[in-house]
Formats: C-alpha cells, sequence, structure tokens
C-alpha cells in the first residue's frame, strides 16, 4: 500500500441519538477508538464533526448533537459524566438546559460542544433537581450550591 494512500482516505460515521457510532450499517463497538473519537473530534469551519485517525480523515454525522451521555457517577459535590468508550469529564453543572422534545442537554470540552443526557442519566440526574418557587425554575443541587437549569418550562 502506497504510504499517502492512508493519509487520503476518509470515513464516514453517523452517530445516533442514544450515542451509537455506525460505520456503514454497523455498530461501532471498539472501547479504545470510540473514546479516542470523544476526546479528540473537532468541529471544522463548515459544522462538520471531524478528527484523524491513523493519518485517515474520519467525519462523524450526528444525529443531534456529537456527544450523548450514557452515564453519570456523582463524586462528591461533582458529576461525572460518561460517554461511549468510558470517555469521562466532570459536568459543567452551570451548563444545563432543556431542549427541544424536554430533552437535557449541557456543554462539555471546555463548552465547545454540547451533550445530549440519555434517558437513564437524565432520570439519574433529576434526583437532585429540585424547584425554586421563588425564582420559578429547576435547579441543580450539588452540595452546598444550586445551579439553574435554562430552558425548563413551567
Amino acid at each position: 500500500m502506497d504510504p499517502n494512500e492512508a493519509k487520503n482516505r476518509i470515513w464516514h460515521y453517523k452517530m445516533d441519538t442514544e450515542g451509537n457510532l455506525w460505520h456503514e450499517g454497523t455498530l461501532f463497538e471498539d472501547p479504545a477508538l470510540l473514546k479516542f473519537f470523544m476526546r479528540k473530534m473537532e468541529r471544522e469551519p463548515d459544522g462538520r464533526y471531524k478528527l484523524l485517525c491513523q493519518g485517515e480523515t474520519c467525519y462523524i454525522e450526528p444525529a443531534d448533537v456529537p456527544y450523548v451521555i450514557l452515564g453519570i457517577e456523582r463524586k462528591g459535590d461533582e458529576v461525572e459524566l460518561i460517554f461511549p468508550g468510558d470517555y469521562r469529564e466532570v459536568l459543567d453543572p452551570r451548563s444545563l438546559y432543556v431542549g427541544k422534545d424536554n430533552v437535557l442537554y449541557c456543554k462539555v470540552r471546555g463548552g465547545k460542544y454540547d451533550a445530549r443526557f440519555n434517558r437513564k442519566p437524565y432520570i439519574e440526574l433529576a434526583h437532585w433537581v429540585e424547584e425554586d418557587p421563588r425564582r420559578h425554575q429547576y435547579v441543580l443541587h450539588l452540595g452546598k450550591d444550586y445551579f439553574p437549569i435554562a430552558g425548563v418550562q413551567q
């Protein structure tokens, strides 16, 4: 194989709303590569999501957003988000918001990307959400702090 051939190869992946990554109709399940994809994915100026893997270009087309939260773990006053491939990062609770169809989202990777909560972590996080009747809003209660959740319809 010509060494330059790999540099010119382009692969296309689709990310569904459940966080599954698909390539040509086949579910992509390699945890190490999924974690690598989650860490290295970047948004192109044209809005596409791309990463380089072993010199090859990989484009990811999300059905909604490029990051889907599959689980959470409470660690003291913080919540760790778990993504495909066991990629993890700490939730920025100030970034929580409810979007279309009452789906919960937050910002990840330093606020650069939106992440969608799957149903299970959404329900788990809801255990720490309280209504603040004075402000007519819902807040996430972590430790001594209360973080408003934007976009909640009352």
